[in-house]
C-alpha cells in the first residue's frame, strides 16, 4: 500500500470523466483521508488500458460493472477492487424523473442490472413489471448488443424509455428514442467508497475483513443509525425502508458472540412487525455485497425475525428472535425447517437426533454434542446456542460440581 503524508490510500476511479468527476466530489467532502486519482476512458473497452498504465493506485473503484466486469476478466485485479451499485437509491432517483416526465414506468427497458433486483424495486414501489425489459450484462455482450435490445423493445412498445447504465450505450440509441442514462446516486458512490475503505483497512488483520449488511424492514426506522453505533458500523438509505451497512468481521464476530446471537435484531424486533438483516462477510467488498444479497434472500423463507450471516464457502449462520413471536417455538417443525432456522444442515440434526435420544430426558450438554458430532466443545457450544436461539433448545441447569466452570444441560427438542 502506498501512502503519503496527506492521505491514507491512493484510490483510483475508473470510468467516465463526468462520473469519475461526481466521485471526487463526493470524497472531498467525507473521504477527505484519501487521494482519488482519475482513471478516466472514452469507451469501457479502455477500461484494462487505463488500470496497467496506473499501478501506482492502493485500490480502483469502478463506476459501473462492465469494465470491473472486463478488467477481472483480463486477470488485471490485482489489488481492492469494487463497482457502484446502480440499483437502490439510484434506480428510485431515475424512476422520479421518468414519471416526472409523464412517462409509463412500467414499459421501460433496462440494460446491465440482473432482472429481479429491477423487479424488486419497481415492485417495491407500486410500478407493474410484467412489460419490463431487462437485459443484464455478462461477459461478451457489447454496447451493440445493448443499443439492439432497447431498439427492439421500443418497436414492441412503441413510446417506451430506454434506460441505461452505459455511456457508449446512451451515445447510441438517444437520438432513436426516450433514453435516460442512470448516474450513480450519492448514497451509492458513499456505500462504494466506503466498503472499498474498509477493504483496504481490512488487509491489516482477518478480523477487519469488510462486512455489507442489507437491512428490510416494513417502514422507516430512525432510529437504526444509533444502533448501529454497536457495530462501529456505517448505515445508508437506499430506499423508504431499506438500508445497506458497513462493519468489520471483528466488531461483528464479537457483538453476536460468534455468529450466535442478534442484538440488533432484538432491538428492531421491538419496534417491527418483521425484520430482515442479511450479512455478508468477504475479502472484497463485491464479495461481500454477493454475500450480503444471499443472506437476505434467504430471510425471506426463515421466518419473520431473522438474521442471516454469510462468510462465503456455503456458510451461513441464521439468527432468529423467537421471543419476538412467542408462539413460534410451539409450531410443529420439519427436519429441514429446524435446520434452515439453526443454520445447521439437515445431516448434522439426524446425528443431534441420535445424541438426544441416547438421553431419557432429552437433556445435553456440549460434551455430549460433541462427542456425537466429532467436533471441538466450543463448536458444540456454539451449536447449541444457534439451536437455542431457532427455539429448539433451552438451558436448564448445569451439572458437575468439581473444579472448573460447571456445564450447562440443554433441553432440546427436535422432533416434528
Amino acid at each position: 500500500m502506498s501512502s503519503n503524508a496527506e492521505h491514507a490510500y491512493r484510490i483510483g476511479v475508473v470510468g467516465p470523466s463526468d462520473l469519475v468527476s461526481l466521485v471526487k466530489r463526493v470524497a472531498a467532502l467525507e473521504f477527505t483521508d484519501h487521494l482519488v486519482v482519475p482513471l478516466t476512458y472514452r469507451g469501457e473497452a479502455q477500461a484494462v488500458d487505463v488500470i496497467t498504465a496506473h499501478p501506482d493506485v492502493d485500490a480502483l473503484l469502478f463506476t459501473g460493472v462492465i469494465p470491473y466486469t472486463l478488467a477481472q476478466t483480463a486477470g488485471a485485479l490485482t489489488k481492492p477492487a469494487t463497482f457502484i451499485d446502480y440499483t437502490g437509491a439510484t434506480l428510485y432517483g431515475a424512476l422520479v424523473q421518468l414519471m416526472s416526465n409523464g412517462h409509463d414506468p412500467s414499459h421501460i427497458s433496462i440494460d446491465t442490472l440482473a432482472r429481479p433486483l429491477v423487479v424488486e424495486s419497481l415492485a417495491h414501489v407500486g410500478i407493474p413489471t410484467g412489460d419490463v425489459a431487462t437485459m443484464e450484462y455478462h461477459s461478451g455482450i457489447d454496447a451493440q448488443r445493448l443499443a439492439a435490445f432497447h431498439r427492439q423493445h421500443t418497436r414492441n412498445h412503441p413510446g417506451s424509455v430506454a434506460i441505461t447504465c452505459v455511456r457508449s450505450v446512451y451515445e447510441l440509441i438517444r437520438e432513436d428514442m426516450p433514453t435516460i442514462r442512470l448516474a450513480p446516486a450519492i448514497a451509492s458512490v458513499r456505500t462504494a467508497l466506503d466498503t472499498l475503505t474498509m477493504e483496504l483497512a481490512g488487509r491489516i488483520s482477518s478480523d477487519a475483513q469488510v462486512v455489507l449488511g442489507i437491512v428490510e424492514l416494513p417502514e422507516p426506522d430512525d432510529h437504526l443509525a444509533d444502533d448501529i453505533r454497536a457495530l462501529a458500523g456505517s448505515v445508508f438509505p437506499t430506499g423508504s425502508s431499506s438500508y445497506v451497512l458497513v462493519s468489520t468481521r471483528g466488531v461483528l464476530a464479537q457483538h453476536t458472540c460468534d455468529w450466535t446471537v442478534m442484538p440488533l435484531l432484538e432491538q428492531l424486533a421491538e419496534r417491527h412487525v418483521w425484520v430482515r438483516i442479511g450479512l455478508g462477510v468477504g475479502r472484497s467488498a463485491a464479495d461481500a455485497e454477493v454475500l450480503a444479497r444471499r443472506a437476505v434472500e434467504r430471510c425471506r423463507t426463515a421466518g419473520p425475525f431473522t438474521a442471516v450471516v454469510s462468510v462465503g464457502a456455503g456458510r451461513d449462520f441464521v439468527i432468529t428472535d423467537t421471543e419476538a413471536d412467542p408462539d413460534r417455538a410451539e409450531e410443529p417443525l420439519s427436519r429441514h425447517i429446524a435446520a434452515r432456522r439453526a443454520g445447521l444442515s439437515q445431516a448434522t440434526l439426524r446425528k443431534l437426533e441420535a445424541a438426544v435420544a441416547a438421553h431419557p430426558d432429552n437433556k445435553v450438554t456440549a460434551a455430549d454434542v460433541a462427542t456425537a458430532l466429532g467436533i471441538e466443545p466450543r463448536s458444540a457450544r456454539r451449536t447449541l446456542k444457534q439451536l437455542e436461539r431457532a427455539g429448539l433448545a433451552r438451558p436448564v441447569g448445569t451439572v458437575g460440581s468439581g473444579a472448573g466452570r460447571p456445564a450447562v444441560r440443554y433441553a432440546v427438542r427436535l422432533d416434528t
